[in-house]
């Protein structure tokens, strides 16, 4: 049995599905053992391919972190400079291969633009790394401790917010240590953290997030988790609070 069960789905915004764009965020996810792996990206409106750069990133990252954990390092167990280097080393490496898939298309890396907010964990540990906008939570085991939130980082403007893809994503990379037992970890893009945060980002917001985790703690499959989670983002109600992309990308205790 493994120590972790995964559900993720996206629902595009009603402002993209109204002028028929798709949506432009992307998740992946992956396990060794019993570390977590996730990554969830949201692409940029104004970039004509963010949907294929959120894409590529998402599975670059999180297939290079686990072939790495798989190969035996313990990236959980990093100190905070030792994991942002790592991770850098990742973030690097798959901009590289982006770049060349935009040399082919004709494109520059900022047609590709995207945020990303990640996580590697155990049940015990971890890191959340960052870059933009987007929320990862870690719920600790401990009802009445503080979780640790990785906050999103925007520029000098409402709408501002710093890429994967751009000329200084290196100095835009933060990285958060976790250093308590965890019962969930949750990771968001933008578009659902005014229905999934509570009042100034200071944790999830249990009217909403309660009664989805208990459902999904009780579904048979993570594809029927997954199924319902769509359903819930996709939901009219959600039009009303956002016209964003929503992602949820839930981790929980098995």
């Amino acid at each position: 049995m493994t120590s972790w069960r995964i559900f993720a789905a996206s629902a595009t915004g009603k402002s993209h599905a109204d002028r028929g764009v798709p949506c432009q965020d992307a998740f992946a996810h992956a396990l060794v053992g019993d570390v977590l792996i996730a990554v969830v990206c949201d692409g940029a409106g104004s970039a004509r391919y963010s949907q294929a750069g959120a894409e590529f990133i998402a599975r670059s990252v999180v297939h290079a972190l686990s072939t790495r954990v798989g190969q035996g390092e313990e990236l959980p167990e990093l100190s905070g400079d030792q994991f942002e280097q790592a991770v850098a080393s990742v973030i690097g490496l798959a901009r590289n291969a982006l770049q060349e898939v935009a040399r082919a298309a004709g494109a520059g890396l900022a047609d590709y633009a995207s945020t990303l907010v990640g996580v590697v964990a155990t049940p015990e540990r971890g890191s959340f790394f960052h870059i933009g906008d987007g929320v990862g939570v870690a719920q600790p085991c401990d009802t009445t401790a503080v979780p640790d939130i990785s906050l999103p980082a925007n520029g000098e403007y409402a709408n501002e917010t710093y890429f994967v893809t751009g000329p200084h994503w290196r100095e835009r990379l933060k990285v958060l240590p976790i250093r308590q037992p965890l019962r969930g970890v949750v990771l968001m893009s933008d578009g659902a953290m005014p229905f999934a945060m509570s009042k100034g980002n200071a944790g999830l917001y249990p009217p909403f997030m309660t009664p989805v985790e208990r459902y999904l703690l009780g579904v048979a499959g993570e594809d029927e988790g997954n199924r319902a989670l769509a359903a819930t983002l996709d939901d009219p109600r959600t039009h009303h609070i956002t016209g964003d992309d929503k992602t949820l990308l839930i981790a929980l205790r098995a």
